[in-house]
């Protein structure tokens, strides 16, 4: 019985790792991807399409990987696939939030300091000082 265990053990660790090769070179491409997406200066609803083709090479790697890693483990093939794809959606919809957030602050960012602060000619520079209370 122990043996069986663990001869389980080790097989669900090479499937595992079957999937990480792929899982960390695509995030890793996608991190690359958006830092250049950022200097090519993409706008913010067309960074997803802009991963998915800069990585295309790494997302179709790990959709097989996941798809042949839920058929060993008894899915579908539909059903496989399915949770590929939200897999890949799920890695791709991270770094795409957080580039359309942080292009939103630069854009914000960039507005707010261009804009001049109006200031009335009427207005003293300081404030009169409130007379004591008796």
């Amino acid at each position: 019985m122990i043996i069986l265990l663990a001869a389980s053990a080790i097989t669900l660790t090479a499937l595992q790792a079957s999937i990480a090769g792929p899982t960390d070179s695509f995030r890793s491409c996608l991190r690359e991807a958006a830092t250049k997406a950022k200097s090519e200066k993409i706008p913010g609803d067309a960074i997803e399409t802009y991963l998915k083709t800069a990585c295309s090479g790494q997302m179709s790697t790990l959709k097989n990987a996941v798809i042949a890693f839920r058929m060993k483990n008894g899915m579908s093939r539909k059903a496989a696939a399915d949770d590929a794809d939200m897999t890949v959606g799920d890695y791709v919809a991270t770094p795409a939030d957080n580039y359309r957030f942080m292009a939103d602050m630069d854009a914000k960012s960039g507005t707010a300091s261009a804009k001049p602060v109006p200031t009335p000619a009427s207005a003293p520079a300081t404030p009169p000082a409130q007379p004591p209370k008796p």
